[in-house]
């Protein structure tokens, strides 16, 4: 196949033109070994790959291309990806960037619903020279191993563990009234899709864990369930850091208030509100 040939099977299962280019490329790089300037350089190569036929039919059944190659980049770093993990996202890297940006040095940070492990692995990566370390929480024991393996892949292993279990189930953390047990920034990227919006979503979001998506609610449970639990698990200063839907804003700040939360916007790379940085008002209604 050609990269033309190629392209023009991508599009005809849907995939938008522009995006059919990109990807025949992609596939054809992973899939074949050749980098993208030779794909370039000779546009009509004829590509007899048994490998490459098989990605590009499973493409053409939707399957999210980041599923194919097996790995996908967040904040400019490898994740091995399955389809046991939500696939990562820009939108979601302003959030790992402002976690970052929000632990001192030698501090400690926890992931809620960590997935691949990806928010984790650049909030370390990108603090490495501040000696931080943290906590990761996955709910699916496949995806909490994918987690682990990526964080050793990184090197970080030894500097978040993975739990696996239910957020809502406090027993996989130490009391807050022990020692060390306080984080600077608990952050999260919970499934937030509300159940009328997962009835529009594209074929590829719907080959995603479901429960990665949706509470099949409103979209809002997990998000009640860490604001109701996790602020006596913050530092005196520390920061609730939680990614939502760019509808949900209103709903969260209210969230946020009605524990006696301070709520302020995160932006995404659209200009639209990503996630919701919340601060204790009230230090003493948290105190154990």
């Amino acid at each position: 196949m050609t990269l033309d040939a190629v392209t023009a099977r991508l599009k005809r299962a849907g995939i938008e033109p522009d995006a059919a280019r990109h990807e025949a490329m992609l596939l054809i790089e992973r899939f074949c070994g050749v980098s993208s300037a030779s794909i370039l350089a000779d546009r009509g190569r004829d590509y007899g790959s048994p490998e490459l036929e098989e990605a590009v039919e499973k493409r053409e059944r939707r399957i999210p291309l980041q599923y194919i190659l097996g790995t996908w980049e967040f904040c400019g770093l490898p994740f091995r990806v399955t389809e046991d993990c939500l696939i990562p996202r820009p939108d979601t890297e302003v959030v790992a960037e402002r976690a970052a940006e929000l632990l001192p040095s030698g501090g400690r940070f926890l992931d809620l619903c960590t997935g691949s492990g990806c928010v984790a692995g650049a909030v370390l990566a990108l603090t490495k020279e501040r000696g931080t370390s943290g906590a990761a929480v996955e709910l699916m024991p496949k995806t909490a191993a994918l987690a682990r393996e990526n964080l050793e892949h990184l090197g970080f292993s030894g500097r978040c563990p993975v739990l696996t279990g239910d957020l809502r189930d406090l027993t996989l953390l130490p009391p807050p009234t022990e020692e060390g047990s306080r984080f600077d920034v608990i952050v999260s990227n919970p499934p937030y899709v509300t159940a009328e919006e997962m009835e529009q979503l594209e074929p590829e979001v719907l080959r995603e864990p479901r429960i990665a998506l949706t509470d099949e609610g409103d979209g809002l449970s997990l998000i009640r369930a860490i604001v109701g639990l996790y602020p006596p698990y913050l530092k005196e200063t520390g920061v609730l850091l939680i990614e939502h839907g760019w509808r949900q804003a209103e709903a969260v700040r209210r969230i946020a208030e009605e524990a006696g939360l301070g709520w302020a916007p995160v932006y995404d790379y659209g200009g639209r509100v990503r996630a919701g940085e919340m601060r204790r008002m009230n230090a003493e209604r948290f105190r154990i």
